[in-house]
Order: C-alpha cells, then sequence, then structure tokens
C-alpha cells in the first residue's frame, strides 16, 4: 500500500510540473545605439520588474545597433536591471559590423547561446549572426554539433521551445539543418525576432512566431509576455505601462510532425566541373583561402592554421590558439597572420614553426597585404595591417620593426586594402576611401560619396588597373 501511494504521489508530482502554468518576457531587437533605443530599454525593463509573475526574460538578437563595444556595454548595463535571470543570444546587428570580431559579447554574457529547464520546458537559444557579413544568418557548425550534444542528454519527452534570432527559412542558408536536428525531439515551438513585428509563422512543420521590436518606433516600447498553459502557448504584446493584449497562440497539447530537408536539394550541379578533393575542417573559417606556390593556406576562426598541397594532402598545421578573421599574407616563405587579440604573427610557411609575434593594444581587423618598400636605404617587404579603431601600419616582415603608422581613419578597417604604385588605397566604416603613401604613411587624400555609416566603402576590396 505504501509503495502504491509512493508511486501516485510521484505520477502527480510529475504531471503537476508538466501542466504548471507560468509567464515569461521575450524582447528583441533592441539596437542600443539608436536613436531612443536606451530608453525604450530601460522603460521595457521597469515594465518587466513591475510584474511579479514574469519568471525569466529572453532576448533574441541586435541587441546593440552597430554591435559596437560600448553599445553592448552599455545593453548589459541596463539589462542588468532586471530583478529576475535573463538569457541573451546575438542577432545580424551584433555580429555584422563588431569590432571586436564577435568576442564582446561572449566576454559580457559569458556565451552566445544557452540552455536551461523551467519545470518540463527545456529552452535553448543559438546565435544566426554571421560576423562581418550582411544581414542574413548562418548557424556554424560548432554551434551546430553543441546543439545536437545539449539534445542528446534531452529526454524524447521534453518539451523544448527553441529561441534564434533569424527566420529559419532563406534568411538562414543552413536553416534546414537546424530544423532536421529538431526534428527527432518534442520540439513545440520556435521564436524569433529580425522582423520586428508580431507575426505566427511555421517552419519545416515547427509552429513559430517573430516578436515586435522593444523600440517605440512612433509607438509605445514594448515587447512580448508568453504565457505557458496546459495546452498552449499564449502570446501578448505588452506596451510599457499597459494591460497585455493576445495576439497570438501555439498549440502546446499535440507533438508536432516535423518536415526532414534533404540538404542536396539546394546544392548547384554542374556538369563542367568536377571536384577532385575535399577537407572538412569542422571549424567555422571568415577569410578565404590563400593559394601560394603551389601551396593552399587555411585558417579558422579559432585559430587553426593549415597547410596542404595541391592534392590535399596536409602539409603541416599550427594551432595558434588565437580569433583570426583577416586574410593572411605570404612572401619569402613567411606566412603572415593578424588577430583579434592584437597579435601580428609571422610563421615559417615551411613548417608553420613561429618566427616572431608583435602584440599590439588593437584588434587586427583588416585582410594583410605585403608590399615592396625601401626602408632604410634598402627595399624590403613590409606587411599593411589595419584596426578596429581605424590605424593603419607598416612593419618591416623579417624584423617585425615599425616602418610607419597612420591614424586618419575613425572606423574600423575590414577589407583587403590595394596597392597601387606608390599609394595604398583602402576603406573605414567611418564613411570614407583613404590613400595613404606607402613610403611614409601619410594621408594623400580621403573621400566619401555618402556619409552614412551603413553606406561606408568598408566592406567591398578595392581593385585597381595598376594606374593612377
Amino acid at each position: 500500500m505504501k509503495i502504491a501511494l509512493t508511486i501516485l504521489f510521484s505520477l502527480i508530482v510529475s504531471v503537476s510540473s508538466v501542466c504548471q502554468n507560468y509567464k515569461y518576457a521575450w524582447i528583441t531587437d533592441i539596437h542600443i545605439g539608436a536613436p531612443a533605443a536606451d530608453t525604450d530599454l530601460r522603460l521595457v525593463v521597469n515594465d518587466i520588474n513591475k510584474r511579479d509573475d514574469i519568471k525569466f526574460v529572453i532576448a533574441t538578437g541586435d541587441i546593440a545597433e552597430k554591435g559596437r563595444n560600448s553599445e553592448l556595454e552599455l545593453a548589459k548595463q541596463i539589462l542588468n536591471g532586471l530583478r529576475i535571470n535573463y538569457y541573451i543570444i546575438p542577432g545580424n546587428h551584433d555580429t555584422k559590423w563588431s569590432e571586436s570580431g564577435c568576442t564582446k559579447f561572449k566576454e559580457l554574457w559569458g556565451d552566445d547561446k544557452f540552455v536551461f529547464n523551467f519545470n518540463n520546458t527545456r529552452h535553448i537559444g543559438i546565435n544566426s549572426g554571421i560576423p562581418w557579413r550582411g544581414g542574413g544568418g548562418h548557424v556554424s557548425v560548432e554551434d551546430l554539433d553543441w546543439l545536437k550534444n545539449v539534445l542528446k542528454e534531452t529526454s524524447p519527452e521534453r518539451e523544448i521551445i527553441f529561441y534564434i534570432h533569424h527566420p529559419l527559412d532563406g534568411d538562414v542558408d543552413n536553416w534546414f539543418e537546424v530544423t532536421n536536428i529538431l526534428a527527432d525531439y518534442n520540439i513545440k515551438a520556435i521564436f524569433i525576432g529580425h522582423g520586428h513585428a508580431n507575426m505566427l509563422m511555421n517552419f519545416a512543420g515547427i509552429p513559430s512566431a517573430m516578436g515586435r521590436s522593444t523600440l517605440s518606433e512612433q509607438k509605445l516600447p514594448g515587447y512580448t509576455l508568453i504565457d505557458i498553459e496546459k495546452d498552449s502557448l499564449k502570446l501578448f504584446e505588452v506596451k510599457v505601462d499597459s494591460i497585455p493584449q493576445i495576439w497570438g497562440s501555439i498549440p502546446r497539447d499535440k507533438r508536432n510532425q516535423v518536415t526532414k530537408v534533404d540538404s542536396l536539394q539546394f546544392i548547384l550541379h554542374s556538369n563542367k566541373a568536377q571536384i577532385l578533393w575535399k577537407k572538412d575542417l569542422k571549424k567555422s573559417v571568415s577569410t578565404s583561402l590563400l593559394v601560394e606556390n603551389g601551396r593552399i593556406f587555411s585558417s579558422t576562426i579559432d585559430g587553426m592554421v593549415s597547410c596542404f598541397n595541391l592534392q590535399g594532402n596536409l602539409i603541416w598545421q599550427s594551432n595558434l590558439g588565437r580569433t583570426i578573421f583577416g586574410l593572411p599574407a605570404i612572401a619569402e616563405n613567411i606566412l603572415a597572420l593578424a588577430t583579434i587579440e592584437g597579435d601580428l604573427i609571422t610563421i615559417n610557411s615551411e613548417n608553420g614553426e613561429i618566427v616572431q609575434t608583435l602584440g599590439l593594444d588593437d584588434a587586427l581587423t583588416a585582410q594583410l597585404v605585403i608590399t615592396g618598400i625601401n626602408y632604410n636605404s634598402a627595399k624590403t617587404k613590409a606587411v599593411i595591417a589595419g584596426s578596429a579603431s581605424g590605424k593603419v601600419f607598416c612593419y618591416d616582415l623579417k624584423s617585425l620593426e615599425l616602418i610607419w603608422e597612420n591614424n586618419s581613419a575613425e572606423g574600423m578597417i575590414e577589407s583587403l586594402p590595394v596597392v597601387i604604385q606608390d599609394k595604398i588605397v583602402f576603406g573605414s566604416w567611418d564613411s570614407y576611401l583613404y590613400c595613404l603613401s606607402k613610403t611614409t604613411g601619410s594621408l594623400i587624400w580621403k573621400w566619401t560619396e555618402n556619409k552614412n555609416f551603413y553606406y561606408s566603402p568598408a566592406a567591398c576590396w578595392p581593385v585597381s588597373d595598376g594606374k593612377n
């Protein structure tokens, strides 16, 4: 009898935990750095703090307007005013122009993804912003592996709510990889930002919703209140100091049938091209491959540098343990690389051994270029590096001795500078195109067509016919 009562009690507790109602706040597209965005967020935080029935807060990206360190720091300062826990992921505005190579977000919040359990629900959030690339989305191979491992530890019956900034359709190039992973589990809903509007959606059979921005946009700032009930997830729009208004509902009382998608249908096949070999680095790569003298050099974002021959055989590999976004450069058997941590590193291109490392007080963000230069009455090779603050450095390739430094630009330098005879031309995220003397680093001219930040000639790589 005692055993039967114990089992009955356990069942009651289990059912109670599954059916227990709760509410939480969902905020998205905060855009700190946009006009009045900080004021709007403070009003939203204050409103959430007034509502005792809200258990936690989810923030689904575009936390900052331009992804600047100062914007993210201000966002954290305001969000830390919440009296309850909050969980946060970035969006494309946090990654596209990130002067820290997306490292600041992790520094401030510990990660760019999250997982936690509340009652019988597992809440999972993942990043879809692409470092230094447009408004679209991509989920990295590292994060896909992380998601698989998180779900392996999840009971098939435990319900899952998934959060990501972009819609899981054409906005994310590998969206089907995410939905295919979720398909084997009890996924109830996907919540996204990006579109600044309340909208019910569906991705591969998974009920989904897009939420409004916290921005007032000529109206009141606000957010979404999610009410988890026994049979549904009810979505309310909350305008600050107003009564929540329901705008949508997602069923909770049935298991969704998710369509698995064959990724091969998204591959363009050509009868004119033949794959000779391929390598899976199993890590994210931000920049192009460098091909030089019968060798192929690759660098992953987490600092793994590899050298292959043209047959695809690995010659050497070196783990620098640094963040690499820029294209390396090579001359005279010296491979030069720049890191977000501010290191200028030279490597023996024959064996992968580090020759020298020079630490700078600035994130090195530009693609490297090596050029011939007259220095100390002799011809030498120089490596040109650009930084997050807009500085341009010219160093002797072999000694890493500083030849000159230029401070004309006031925004991050991302692109590959082009050398035109005795001049160096590059763009910056301050809206200007710059031309410097290759010999002295002095400014020759600067030009802009539009002073709007978003139209800066900064992401494209300038090209030239080699003439003036």
